[in-house]
C-alpha cells in the first residue's frame, strides 16, 4: 500500500494531538478529584463532583463498559475485546484515510481515529476510561471525554461530507435531465 504524502497529518498529527490532549485531560481529571487510575477498575462512580457553573459540571466516572456505559457487567472481556476493537479500526480508518481525497473526510477520520486510541489507552492500561465532562444541568445525562467528544466531531464531519456529496449528485442529476431537455 503506497501511503499517501498528507496521511502524516490527518492519520498521524491529528490523532496524535487529540490523544495527548485527552490522556492530558483525563490525568488532569484524576489529579483534581484525587483518584489514581488504578481506582477506575475498581469503581465506576468514585463519587467525585465539582460544580463549575448553572451549564457545565466535572464529575469522575470511570467507564468500564462501551459507550455510555453499556456492557459494563463485561467489563474483564470488553476491556480486552474494545481495546483490540479499537486498534483493528484505526488501522481499518488508516487504510481509508489513505485512499481518500476528500480533505473534510481525512480531517474526520483523524478525530475518530483519535477519540478511538484515546479511549483503547485508558481500557488497556487502567480497565476503564475515565470520563469527568458534564453537562447534565441542561439535561445531556452521560458524562464524557476528550477522546468521545472527538469521536463525535468525526463522526459529524462524515454525515457532513455525505450530505454534501448527496447535495452535487443531485444538483448533477439535475443539471443533467435540464441538459436532455434541450
Amino acid at each position: 500500500m503506497k501511503l499517501r504524502k498528507k496521511l502524516w497529518l490527518y492519520g498521524g498529527l491529528i490523532p496524535a494531538a487529540i490523544v495527548a490532549f485527552d490522556q492530558l485531560t483525563k490525568a488532569w481529571a484524576l489529579k483534581k478529584f484525587g483518584v489514581p487510575h488504578n481506582i477506575c477498575a475498581l469503581n465506576p462512580y468514585p463519587g467525585n463532583h465539582i460544580e463549575v457553573s448553572s451549564v457545565f459540571d466535572l464529575s469522575l466516572v470511570c467507564n468500564q463498559g462501551v459507550s455510555f456505559g453499556l456492557f459494563r457487567e463485561h467489563a474483564d472481556i470488553g476491556r480486552y475485546a474494545l481495546t483490540v476493537f479499537a486498534i483493528v479500526m484505526a488501522i481499518v480508518l488508516l487504510a481509508w484515510l489513505n485512499k481518500e481525497k476528500s480533505k473534510l473526510i481525512s480531517v474526520s477520520l483523524g478525530f475518530i481515529i483519535g477519540g478511538a486510541i484515546g479511549n483503547a489507552i485508558d481500557r488497556a492500561l487502567y480497565g476503564a476510561v475515565t470520563d469527568f465532562l458534564n453537562f447534565s444541568d441542561i439535561g445531556f445525562k452521560w458524562v464524557f471525554n476528550v477522546a468521545d467528544m472527538s469521536i463525535n466531531v468525526g463522526v459529524a464531519g462524515l454525515l457532513l461530507s455525505m450530505f454534501f456529496q448527496w447535495r452535487a449528485e443531485k444538483k448533477a442529476a439535475v443539471s443533467a435531465e435540464e441538459n436532455t431537455k434541450s
